[in-house]
């Protein structure tokens, strides 16, 4: 379900001085190699792509990009519910 942010965003483009203004926002779930992660995504007009994936949810899902082998790894313990 869309929500409207509170607070529209203005993200710069790649284009030098080129703005976009975000004012939507989903929660996601999405599966990389079978494994299920969530996370928030704002709903962005005329990307080039249906969806990206940006450095905070890489990090929060410990995702890794292997150049090499032309792939994106996933831990899956990184699902795993840890009780302190």
């Amino acid at each position: 379900m869309l929500e409207r942010l509170p607070d529209p965003l203005e993200m710069e483009t790649a284009s030098e001085g080129s703005f976009v203004r975000v004012e939507y926002a989903v929660r996601l779930d999405f599966y990389i190699d079978g494994i299920r992660l969530t996370d928030e995504f704002m709903v962005v007009p005329n990307l080039s792509e249906p969806a990206l994936i940006g450095a905070t949810t890489m990090q929060k899902w410990k995702i890794k990009l292997d150049f090499e082998h032309d792939q994106v790894v996933v831990d899956p313990r990184v699902t795993r519910m840890k009780l302190i």
